[in-house]
């Protein structure tokens, strides 16, 4: 956990570096999905959220921290922090993004699940890479508790389908267990919610996801009209990244969206 000064210091950085194009994640229904904070036209999830429910055992609690947007400067940053010859400002937005929601937010989903988290995993690359995949490089030192490695299946005929077979926990975990979920793009959410089957596969009990992005294309539906008038806050590393406000508590586990209204 880093204090206050620290906190202060390494947000000043990341607005200094990423201030101008990265967002806030919007959470008010009807505006966006209840799951991936994606925009939505009056319905409670976007269109792969919805379809996704018709599965047991999804993720408890989604956190997003900010977007990121097709041929715009915060999609380039979430693809270049992981090329092979990854630009060190790419690497260093993301390392910020990731160390202060986890030093800030890391109580977070435990409140809202009413169980602390006990694990951390991070989704690895699908179909299997070769090589640490670079977020894991960057929040092992952060995460909190134990690691669960989760291992990608070397192939699969729909790669972006939900199915907890491209996946498999390299441990068992016991029923009372809560594993923070990290990964770094969310598009249609079949990779993380394949993980999180995994890992209920293995025995979690709970399964929080945080993701670093949440990724939309400018020219689908909606998104432009949202991006311009909806997503307008600047980034805030305070901003909770399953509320979308202030930071849950043990009064309102419930609650992941800040308000309806305007």
């Amino acid at each position: 956990m880093l204090d206050e000064d620290t906190v202060a210091r390494l947000s000043a950085g990341l607005s200094s570096l990423a201030g101008g194009f990265l967002r806030s994640p919007v959470r008010r229904a009807g505006v966006t999905c209840a799951d991936c904070a994606a925009p939505v036209d009056g319905y409670q999830r976007c269109f792969y959220c919805n379809r996704h429910k018709s599965r047991d055992g999804l993720a408890d609690a989604i956190g997003i921290l900010t977007y990121a947007v097709a041929g715009q400067q915060s999609g380039y940053v979430m693809r270049g922090y992981k090329a092979p010859a990854a630009p060190e400002e790419h690497q260093v937005i993301v390392t910020l993004l990731a160390l202060l929601a986890l030093s800030i937010h890391a109580p977070c989903p435990g409140l809202l699940a009413g169980r602390p988290v006990t694990h951390w995993a991070t989704v690895p690359s699908f179909p299997a890479k070769p090589g640490e995949h670079p977020l894991h490089t960057i929040v092992k030192e952060l995460a909190p508790g134990s690691e669960v490695r989760l291992a990608a299946a070397r192939g699969a005929s729909r790669p972006r389908a939900v199915s907890p077979d491209h996946f498999q926990a390299e441990a068992e975990l016991r029923s009372d267990s809560h594993v923070l979920l990290l990964d770094d793009t969310w598009a249609t959410g079949g990779h993380a919610q394949s993980a999180v089957l995994a890992l209920r596969k293995a025995g979690a009990g709970h399964v929080s996801v945080l993701v670093i992005a949440r990724w939309l294309t400018a020219e689908f539906g909606g998104n432009a009209t949202f991006l311009r008038y909806r997503s307008n806050q600047d980034y805030d590393p305070r901003t909770c990244p399953w509320t979308g406000c202030a930071c849950p508590t043990a009064y309102c586990r419930n609650s992941l969206v800040c308000g309806s209204g305007e």
